[in-house]
């Protein structure tokens, strides 16, 4: 994959698939205009209920009605605390709003550095590592993939039980997460902003590094794979919607914290926050979800579980150093990928639940990474602020 962020409906697709095909751009709204039932990343069917319908059986493990979100609804946005950037932004047309958050968020990061022979690196705008990914030594990255043709098989097995929502996850995985949380353009508009923006900055940061490994498909090893959708062209590691899933799982535990992350006034600081508290989190079903999505992928043959471990490390790296740069906390942690370990290894939920040992296949160390000199955008530090005045009221922390 991935390309959600413009398959998603960013580019409008005949105003079919996402949120935003405004123009086909107003996406949600632009099959069959304005009418009708929307999810949060797209027009309700058959298929999008069915395929939710699989991700409860398959996520819920019990249920407990006290982490259940109630109510998101916020009074709507007035304006009168805002800074000047951000009252002159909310005036702006969708489209050109996309842009300015974009070209923000590039701005938090470092450009990626492709000349490495070893692997690739993530780092925030002053030089700090948020992920490394380094490549198998010894062996080719393809003859590495290669030895996982195992586990492409054995998932191909369920298939049939996911088929909607492999089907629908080509182009639509905000509205698994809506139904995790009450996103709705009437309730989360700010939240579903941010999310818009990950997806779109997921693609941008991993197309060139997809590029720079042009690793084989399944497919390009087996014509057994027969993968059941469309083989993507570009590079298999690491998985786009892996990147993707576990960014916005991330992005949104933290908004739906209860307890401040961000200052709450004098002698009160911001508190670091760290990705891999939404595995412990009760139920954790923001990363249960992040990682059916990516699992979705091998079964559909279509991606390694390698791939989704990439995808993982740099997905839970750029969700945390958002929301520790958005949230003021002057410091992220850092994540590397234990490439060695992975080879053998099928991925999944508990492969990654963090706290069980020495052979856990990515490594974190939590506020290692200094960001107070980072220059953040007043229009995304209150973008954040009504996003968590949206989901603070989940009950998933």
């Amino acid at each position: 994959m991935s390309n959600l962020g413009a398959l998603n409906g960013r580019n409008g697709r005949n105003g079919r698939n996402g949120r935003n095909g405004r123009n086909g751009r107003n996406g949600r709204n632009g099959r069959n205009g304005r009418d009708g039932i929307q999810h949060a990343g797209g027009f309700s069917d058959g298929t999008l209920s069915s395929a939710l319908g699989s991700t409860f059986e398959g996520i819920v493990r019990r249920w407990d009605a006290a982490h259940t979100p109630v109510e998101t609804r916020i009074k709507p946005y007035s304006g009168d605390d805002a800074s000047p950037e951000f009252r002159a932004f909310v005036k702006y047309e969708d489209f050109f709003q996309d842009h300015i958050v974009d070209y923000n968020v590039d701005r938090l990061f470092s450009p990626l550095d492709l000349s490495r022979t070893d692997g690739v690196t993530l780092a925030e705008a002053g030089g700090g590592a948020l992920c490394d990914v380094p490549l198998p030594k010894g062996e080719t990255l393809d003859a590495y993939l290669k030895k996982q043709m195992k586990f492409v098989k054995s998932a191909a097995v369920l298939r049939d039980e996911r088929f909607d929502e492999i089907l629908v996850q080509q182009t639509d995985v905000l509205s698994f997460w809506g139904g995790c949380l009450f996103l709705d353009d009437a309730r989360t508009p700010w939240t579903l902003a941010l999310l818009d923006a990950l997806l779109r900055f997921g693609t941008y940061i991993e197309m060139p590094i997809k590029l720079r490994f042009n690793a084989l498909r399944p497919l390009d090893y087996s014509p057994y794979a027969m993968p059941m959708i469309q083989n993507p062209t570009h590079g298999s590691f690491p998985s786009g919607h892996s990147v993707e899933a576990f960014a916005v799982g991330t992005v949104l535990h933290a908004l739906a914290q209860e307890k401040a992350i961000e200052s709450t006034g004098p002698g009160k600081p911001a508190k670091v926050y760290s990705a891999t508290r939404a595995f412990a989190a009760e139920p954790p079903v923001l990363m249960r979800l992040a990682a059916r999505i990516a699992e979705n992928r091998t079964v559909a043959g279509v991606h390694f579980p390698a791939d989704s471990f990439a995808g993982a490390a740099l997905g839970m790296a750029i969700g945390e150093y958002l929301v520790n740069a958005l949230a003021g906390t002057g410091a992220t942690g850092s994540y590397t990928l234990k490439t060695k370990d992975i080879g053998d290894r099928d991925f999944g939920f508990d492969a990654l639940t963090f706290g069980r040992g020495k052979q856990h296949p990515i490594s974190h160390t939590e506020g290692n990474v200094d960001i107070s000199g980072v220059t953040v955008s007043p229009i995304l530090r209150e973008m954040w602020s009504l996003a968590r005045q949206e989901l603070h009221a989940a009950k998933v922390s």
